[in-house]
C-alpha cells in the first residue's frame, strides 16, 4: 500500500491462547511482553513505555551482557572457535552473527544455549520489580523472538509491533543488506501468526506520534483490565 494510504485496522484480542495471570489482586503488577521483527519499531515502543513509568528491560540487553560472562564465552568459544572472541575477551557479536544467521543449525544451537540464561534473568528481574518500592504500574520485557521461543506463557499480555517488509527493510538498510534481512526474516514466525497470538497490535508504518499514542492507549487499557487494542499508521520512518 502506498505512502499516505490508510490501512485497514482490526481489533486483535486472543483470550484463551494462554492463561492470563492479571486479575483483581492489588499485589500483582501486570507484566507485558513486547515483541516485533527487526525494523518494526519495538525498541521505540519500549522507550515510550519507559517514559510512561513502566519498568522496562530488553532481552537483547541481557544477551549482550551474557556475551561477556566467562561461562557463556567459554561455551561459545568451544563450539565456534576463537574467531568469535573479541580483543577484550568477550564474544564479538558481528563475528557470531555472521556465522549463525547463515546457518540455521548453528543459530538453533546458540538459542538453545542462551535461552535458559535469558529466562532465568528475566524471571529474577520481574520478581525484583514486583517487590520494588515505589511500585511500577506496569512491567515490560522486550523479547524479539517471544513466540518462537515459547516465551509467551510468562506474560499477562502481549504487544506486537509490526510493519510491512519494505518499510522494515528501509529502516535497517544501514545495518543489513537485503539478503541478510530476508535471511533473518525467514528464520522468524510469520507476522500473520504473531498477530493472531497477540493481545495488542500496532501496524507501524506511520509516525512516532501515532506509535506513542497507541502505547499510551494500550497502557491505559491494560491497567483498566481490558483485552483490546487497535493501532494503525502510514509511512514515516520509525527506528
Amino acid at each position: 500500500m502506498g505512502t499516505g494510504a490508510a490501512r485497514t485496522t482490526v481489533v486483535f484480542a486472543a483470550p484463551g491462547l494462554r492463561l492470563h495471570t492479571m486479575g483483581t489482586s492489588v499485589h500483582h503488577i501486570p507484566v507485558l511482553g513486547l515483541t516485533g521483527g527487526i525494523g518494526s519499531g519495538k525498541s521505540t515502543a519500549l522507550a515510550y513505555l519507559h517514559e510512561l513509568g513502566a519498568a522496562t528491560i530488553s532481552s537483547d540487553d541481557i544477551v549482550h551482557g551474557l556475551y561477556s560472562t566467562a561461562e557463556v564465552v567459554d561455551l561459545i568459544r568451544e563450539h565456534f572457535g576463537a574467531e568469535v572472541v573479541d580483543g577484550a575477551g568477550g564474544i564479538s557479536r558481528p563475528a557470531l552473527a555472521g556465522i549463525v544467521f547463515a546457518d540455521e543449525d548453528e543459530l538453533r544451537w546458540l538459542e538453545d544455549l542462551l535461552h535458559p540464561f535469558v529466562r532465568s534473568a528475566v524471571a529474577d528481574w520481574v520478581e525484583q520489580q514486583q517487590k520494588a518500592r515505589p511500585r511500577p504500574a506496569l512491567i515490560v520485557v522486550e523479547v524479539p523472538l517471544l513466540f518462537e521461543t515459547g516465551f509467551e506463557q510468562r506474560f499477562d499480555r502481549i504487544m506486537l509491533i509490526t510493519a510491512p517488509d519494505d518499510v522494515r527493510r528501509k529502516r535497517v538498510a544501514a545495518k543489513l543488506t537485503d539478503s541478510e534481512f530476508r535471511r533473518r526474516r525467514a528464520q522468524q514466525m510469520s507476522e500473520e501468526e504473531k498477530i493472531g497470538r497477540s493481545d495488542f497490535v500496532f501496524h507501524n508504518a506511520g509516525s512516532r506520534k501515532e506509535l506513542k499514542e497507541f502505547v499510551g492507549q494500550t497502557v491505559a487499557t491494560i491497567l483498566a483490565g481490558d483485552d483490546l487494542a487497535v493501532g494503525d499508521g502510514v509511512e514515516e520512518p520509525v527506528s
